[in-house]
């Protein structure tokens, strides 16, 4: 019975999830701490850092 519970919580927490999911994101972007930590981290990744170069470079 358990089980059956925990699989339509999660049902319905992922229903919720992919609804707001962009109200969501920008209220978690509003905190400066996790702006700059998702900057920082898109910037390791250098697939994502030549793309915004050459952009800005252009």
């Amino acid at each position: 019975m358990n089980k059956l519970a925990y699989s339509i919580l999660a049902i319905i927490a992922s229903i919720v999830v992919y609804r707001y999911r962009y109200r969501m994101l920008n209220a978690l972007l509003r905190i400066r701490f996790l702006q700059k930590w998702l900057v920082r981290s898109a910037m390791n990744v250098p697939f994502v850092r030549n793309a915004m170069i050459s952009q800005m470079l252009r």
